[in-house]
């Protein structure tokens, strides 16, 4: 008798069967019809499109909009589909760029992707920097990324690039048509073909040729006109050096950015200043960058959207409010331009004329606080055509398109411009130009002096004119003549060289160093740690005089000087190259300030013939020499003026007279003093943060002081820069000298002027420089400028 199944086995017999219909169906569906369902699904499927958020703002610290946004028409392409031929997609961008063109925005298409500029019969690869060696390492990183032949010129290049997109046997483009269809095709293959990608075809197109893309919606499937936020910076060029300015992801940052979730094909970055400063901070927690919204919509199988599912709007990034005053930063602006015109041209009546007084920086402080009220660097403009550093260039698509003004804005990399003639535009003079202050470091000396009671404010040292064989005051060089005795005020006020040469002398390396440290003017002296000003964007401290430095300032010529000698006969016709492990090892000998001769044998040098031993004699002798030079006596005097190897900048400058008027406390610099959430409200208060404090005995600074204010009175080196000023101000003039080989190029002195006011409670500290200007009394008149916008007795600038 047949057993009968149980229920258990029939169970297992009927889920079986059921399984395998479900797998069957599964691999018929999405194996053997996948690729017709997946093709139905995107013709009539989902698409996400991102919203972009505008970016916070950046505000003045009494609420002015420096930098905004304002609304534009932009134009994107977004039914990209790896299925489409290339004739679909050339027919519909070539329709869209026709209508962009006949509306007069043709120069809004990005053709940025594209390096090759065709002029006639002639190609060649165009890129937005004047260094040959840049150029090349651009155009064989784009052949790589586009997998082109790196041995194709630019022809070719572009040949290549016709036939792969399907436009080389088209007879109807033109080629400027076909320059942009090119541009627009790798743009499209930079996002690979994602469904859920979009690309710009152009930005801010006016409202017309906006209006009339949409009214042919229908025609020309998967183009969408956007109202996008884009960046905008009211006041123009005003506070470019602190702001900075937006550009494109480079490739070297797009893995990083993409982590982050950015767009990289649509979205901008901050380059320089605060754009750059606060684009993403997690340290800071501000992100002047939104959340982007996204708009989730179904689309035909022509791309056309049918109806919008739902959508998530994008939220503004955080907003910054600056320590900045605009009004005060256009008056310190305005004041530099006109003060270097008038020098320039000779209108400031000079000892000698000065014609490359064309750039410079002013950096005002507010002495309790710490807050930046006003960083100006600016060259000056040679007529109203000059193209000057205003970020709105870079705001529509993060580049200059103006191969002439690029050079302009950012210098010419193959010009070496070994003596920093040329005046650079988007270089920040504030923050990164280091240059000798000259007599403006003598308040420090002072204070050092004083405190470390090598002097008293009674003190009296008769300045003889010359003060060695190698140096003397400035009114011995100009006039032959001395100051006679002098105390530490008077030597301020006629900025006496012989007194503070005898108190550096007095000093000595070690106690001078921890002066200069103390103020946040050279790197600590037990750790190395070099000096800051704790301002938020990027910045290139310099650094007081010290062997160290004087190495790094002279090792070149010191080795240039050796490899020549060693070239003659005498020392057996020796040749060293720069950058081989031969020079190297000499470099690394003067830099130690220790001779090694078995470290010689590397360089061949035969030690028992006369050459060689005169070479080997030669070499021991010129690191001896060097060693001493860098710790010098006379090294640490030339510091003690501010000259020597000494180079600061005018942000180092305006802390350390921050500093000395308000007695001793050392605030971080900051130009942020309040940041809002999207909504307007408060998301934190940026209080003022004492960096250190300076024990000074009131005796010694009010000796400084008076010698600081006798300096803007009669008889004092900037007394007709203040001239009938109804304000006490204190201030130094500086004329840092620079050498013979940089005079024959057109150089001149630096005039350098620092200062604040009033004397008595002081408000405000200034720092000023202008290159090449001769003397420091030419200069102050820009801090009298500053003096009267702040305290109001000029209140014109709107």
């Amino acid at each position: 008798m047949e057993k009968k199944p149980d229920r258990v086995t029939v169970y297992v017999v009927i889920v079986s069967i059921i399984f395998s219909l479900l797998i069957s169906r599964l691999v018929y569906l999405q194996i053997i019809k996948g690729d017709y369902y997946r093709s139905v699904a995107e013709d009539m499927g989902g698409k996400e499109i991102l919203e972009l958020a505008p970016r916070g703002e950046i505000l003045d610290r009494n609420g002015v909009k420096i930098a905004t946004n304002r609304q534009s028409f932009n134009i994107i392409y977004a039914n990209i589909n790896q299925k489409q031929k290339n004739d679909e997609i050339n027919n519909i961008l070539l329709e869209v760029i026709r209508i962009i063109n006949n509306n007069g925005d043709g120069d809004k298409i990005n053709i940025q992707n594209l390096p090759i500029k065709v002029e006639g019969n002639n190609y060649f690869f165009q890129f937005n920097t004047n260094s040959d060696k840049l150029k090349a390492t651009l155009e064989r990183n784009f052949k790589k990324k586009y997998k082109i032949d790196e041995d194709l010129d630019a022809k070719e290049t572009f040949l290549a690039l016709e036939e792969e997109f399907g436009l080389s046997e088209r007879k109807d483009i033109n080629i400027d048509e076909i320059q942009k269809l090119i541009s627009l095709r790798l743009s499209i293959k930079d996002v690979g073909y994602s469904q859920y990608k979009t690309i710009y075809i152009a930005k801010n197109v006016s409202r017309k040729t906006a209006f009339t893309i949409q009214s042919k919606n229908k025609d020309i499937p998967g183009i969408i006109c956007k109202v996008d936020p884009m960046r905008y910076y009211p006041n123009n060029e005003v506070g470019a050096a602190f702001i900075g300015y937006l550009g494109k992801i480079d490739e070297s940052e797009s893995d990083y950015y993409k982590s982050l979730g950015y767009d990289i094909s649509r979205e901008l970055v901050g380059k320089l200043g605060l754009e750059k400063t606060l684009e993403n901070n997690k340290d800071l927690n501000i992100a002047l960058r939104g959340e982007p919204g996204v708009r989730y919509v179904q689309v035909d199988k022509y791309g056309r959207i049918m109806k919008e599912i739902a959508a998530l709007e994008p939220i503004s990034g955080d907003s910054v409010k600056t320590t900045i005053d605009l009004k005060l930063q256009k008056v310190a602006e305005q004041a530099l331009q006109d003060t270097m015109r008038k020098i320039s041209t000779g209108e400031i009546k000079t000892d000698e004329p000065y014609p490359n007084a064309n750039r410079g920086a002013a950096v005002v402080v507010d002495v309790n606080t710490g807050e930046i009220l006003a960083l100006a660097s600016t060259t000056l403009r040679s007529s109203p055509e000059d193209p000057v550093y205003n970020p709105n260039l870079f705001a529509e698509t993060g580049s200059i398109k103006d191969p002439n003004i690029v050079k302009k804005l950012f210098g010419d990399p193959n010009d070496k411009d070994i003596y920093d003639l040329k005046p650079k535009p988007m270089f920040n003079y504030a923050t990164y130009g280091s240059g000798p202050p000259g007599s403006t470091f003598k308040p420090l000396t002072a204070i050092a002096g004083l405190e470390e009671n090598v002097i008293t404010p009674s003190t009296i040292i008769t300045c003889k004119g010359q003060y060695d064989s190698y140096r003397a005051c400035w009114i011995w060089n100009e006039q032959h003549r001395s100051h006679g005795p002098v105390d530490v005020s008077r030597a301020l006020q006629v900025s006496c060289n012989y007194f503070f040469f005898e108190l550096g002398s007095r000093l000595g390396y070690e106690k001078f160093a921890n002066w200069t440290w103390k103020f946040g003017l050279a790197s600590n002296p037990q750790t190395g740690e070099l000096p800051y000003t704790g301002i938020e964007i990027d910045e290139k401290p310099g650094d007081v005089s010290s062997p160290f430095n004087y190495k790094i300032k002279n090792i070149n010529s010191a080795m240039n000087n050796i490899i020549e000698k060693l070239a003659t006969e005498k020392y057996g016709s020796i040749v060293i190259t720069k950058g081989t492990q031969e020079y190297k090892i000499i470099e690394q000998m003067l830099m130690d300030g220790e001779f090694d001769e078995s470290q010689l044998e590397k360089l061949q040098i035969n030690k028992n013939t006369p050459s060689g031993k005169k070479a080997i004699d030669f070499i021991r002798l010129q690191v001896k020499s060097f060693e001493t030079k860098a710790n010098s006596r006379g090294e640490l005097l030339n510091a003690a003026i501010g000259q020597g190897s000494t180079l600061l900048t005018p942000l180092q400058m305006v802390g350390y007279i921050s500093t000395l008027a308000n007695g001793g406390t050392r605030y971080k610099l900051h130009l942020i003093k309040q940041v809002l959430n999207s909504d307007g409200s408060v998301k934190m208060d940026i209080q003022p943060e004492v960096i250190s404090k300076i024990n000074l005995n009131p005796n010694n600074l009010a000796a400084v002081k008076l010698g600081m204010a006798k300096v803007t009175e009669e008889g004092g080196t900037a007394a007709s820069a203040f001239a009938n000023f109804s304000i006490p101000t204190a201030g130094k003039t500086g004329s840092a000298s620079v050498g013979n080989a940089q005079k024959k190029a057109g150089r001149a002195a630096y005039g350098w002027y620092v200062g604040f006011a009033p004397v008595e409670n002081p408000k405000i500290a200034v720092a000023v420089v202008i290159y090449d200007a001769g003397h420091g009394g030419y200069v102050a008149g820009v801090a009298r400028s500053i003096y009267e916008a702040y305290f109001g007795l000029n209140d014109t600038v709107k």
